[in-house]
């Protein structure tokens, strides 16, 4: 079996406990217009052009005057231009079996250390279901602690829950229209897993990306918060992200508008949001 890897490396309690392993996974069924790594949306991969683009790199003839016909590009399985030593193009991903992916975290596992182990993030996880699945079931089987990070709409994610150590689920609008509106999807499976997750497991972890203009207002932690009350939330905690445009050159290079403006969240904003949710015993934490 295959998995789709966009890159992976080590961090420190940023995507679950102690030192980690952290998986990017290609494929995402939204399309967040802040997203930061862009390049995780297409399912088989984004072609990114990050230098100056020559004919001779593409014998098919999608490169003319410097510039990329990306519509030739999607009917070319091969990508020879990624190929050429030095190109200025190359694909998001890399495919893995996963007992290379196995053996490369079994050799890792003395770095696990402070509780860590593996996290498997995106683009979202969930997309290549039976390949993470099985990944999660034989990891567990090594006794290496588990993450994932997702953004809780594959309707089989709570199959997933007994595989996983840590979980973290993302919600990024209390209203379903708005979240649809902006995303491509709904949330109301989300929703659905956030709750069954609340009920099974005894830790989840929320994160919010408070954007401006689209959900950090006065209003909008109060739509969050009457969301959450309603839930039984005693072991759970909340991190709000605030937007930042880390990933806006990769957009360009994969051939995408940037489409943000004016999304920045102020310091006033901010905390005015994080204090609605300590007024509701939110439990709040920054990683």
């Amino acid at each position: 079996m295959v998995i789709k890897v966009i890159f992976r490396g080590f961090n420190f309690s940023q995507d679950g406990p102690g030192n980690r392993l952290v998986y990017h996974l290609q494929g995402c069924n939204l399309h967040c217009p802040w997203c930061s790594n862009p390049e995780s949306m297409a399912e088989n991969g984004s072609l990114l052009a990050a230098g100056d683009l020559f004919e001779i790199l593409c014998p098919f003839g999608a490169i003319k005057d410097g510039q990329l016909n990306r519509n030739r590009c999607e009917t070319c399985s091969d990508k020879p231009c990624t190929k050429v030593p030095g190109s200025a193009l190359k694909l998001s991903c890399t495919d893995f079996e996963i007992e290379e992916v196995l053996a490369e975290i079994k050799r890792s596992s003395k770095l696990f250390f402070d509780g860590g182990g593996v996290t498997f993030t995106g683009g979202e996880p969930t997309m290549q279901f039976e390949a993470l699945k099985e990944l999660l079931t034989r990891i567990k089987a090594m006794g290496i602690n588990t993450a994932i990070e997702t953004n809780g709409t594959h309707i089989q994610l709570p199959e997933l829950f007994p595989l996983i150590d840590f979980l973290i689920i993302d919600c990024k609008h209390y209203n379903s229209s708005l979240h649809e509106k902006t995303v491509g999807i709904g949330n109301e499976i989300i929703l659905k897993n956030i709750a069954a997750a609340l009920e099974r497991r005894s830790q989840l972890l929320i994160r919010i990306p408070l954007i401006g203009g689209f959900n950090s207002s006065k209003n909008d932690a109060e739509g969050f918060a009457k969301l959450f009350d309603s839930m039984n939330t005693k072991n759970c905690a909340f991190e709000l992200l605030r937007y930042h445009e880390y990933g806006k050159d990769k957009w360009a290079q994969c051939g995408y508008e940037y489409k943000m403006k004016n999304a920045d969240v102020s310091d006033t904003e901010f905390n005015e949001f994080s204090k609605i949710f300590e007024d509701h015993n939110l439990k709040l934490i920054r990683t």
